[in-house]
């Protein structure tokens, strides 16, 4: 008789499996607040009113947060929820790299000199400096005061609600893959969720007190965005096997 306790169509046997899947948890956590710091630096320079511009970026981006984690709890629950973390992690990174735009040279990737970082050069303006601009030269209303709430939430949301949403779907999809039994559901979510807010803590540190000073707005971008694209393709290497159901 199969065990009534085995609700999870996949799950991480292994030891390694485990782990793999834990450290993704941990790089979503770090890169979805690393991005979130580089997204004030960005749409503060643009506009008048930080804590207009703050609050815009947390209301984007804990929007975008709720309902990835509410659809890859969901499809998680369906799908092969390695597939979705891969896919989610792959897209995002992409998605974030593009936001740098493309780099002059091969060596602007790892070049972290001013020169290098700062978005100037041959190639096109990166999106994160022409989107905010093209917002703010047409804007919606003539109001100053709609603007000055508009702007930057508009700004927030073409920029980095599709990447926060993606980034969401990591943990509801890790507590599905790591629990094996309904009795271990509040264990594992409790060290899923600690684990990503401890990726996040230390997104936050690394990237505001150093990362931005020492390499730019740029750079960060496509490291936070080629460090989600590799996660994607070590979490895709995963093969679950699929568990019984009662």
């Amino acid at each position: 008789m199969p065990d009534q306790d085995s609700e999870n169509r996949y799950s991480a046997k292994s030891s390694s499996s485990r782990g793999v899947i834990l450290f993704v948890v941990f790089c979503s956590g770090y890169i979805v607040m690393a991005l979130e710091i580089l997204a004030f630096r960005i749409i503060q320079a643009g506009i008048d009113s930080s804590i207009i511009a703050t609050g815009a970026i947390l209301g984007v981006i804990l929007s975008a947060l709720t309902i990835g984690y509410w659809l890859g709890g969901t499809w998680s629950a369906r799908l092969n929820p390695t597939r979705i973390q891969a896919f989610a992690l792959i897209v995002a990174g992409i998605w974030i790299f593009c936001l740098a735009g493309m780099p002059d040279s091969p060596s602007d990737l790892v070049s972290l000199n001013r020169a290098a970082v700062s978005g100037q050069g041959n190639a096109p303006p990166p999106p994160w400096k022409t989107v905010p601009d093209y917002i703010v030269n047409h804007p919606i209303s003539e109001n100053m005061a709609t603007r000055l709430r508009l702007d930057p939430l508009l700004a927030s949301l073409y920029l980095f609600a599709i990447p926060s949403f993606l980034l969401a779907m990591v943990g509801p999809c890790a507590v599905q893959i790591l629990t094996r039994k309904t009795s271990d559901a509040g264990r594992t979510a409790g060290w899923v969720f600690a684990l990503g807010s401890l990726g996040s803590i230390v997104g936050v540190i690394v990237t505001s007190f150093w990362l931005i000073a020492y390499a730019g707005i740029t750079a960060n971008l496509r490291i936070i965005g080629l460090a989600a694209l590799l996660t994607g393709i070590i979490v895709s290497l995963i093969r679950l096997p699929r568990m019984k159901t009662g």
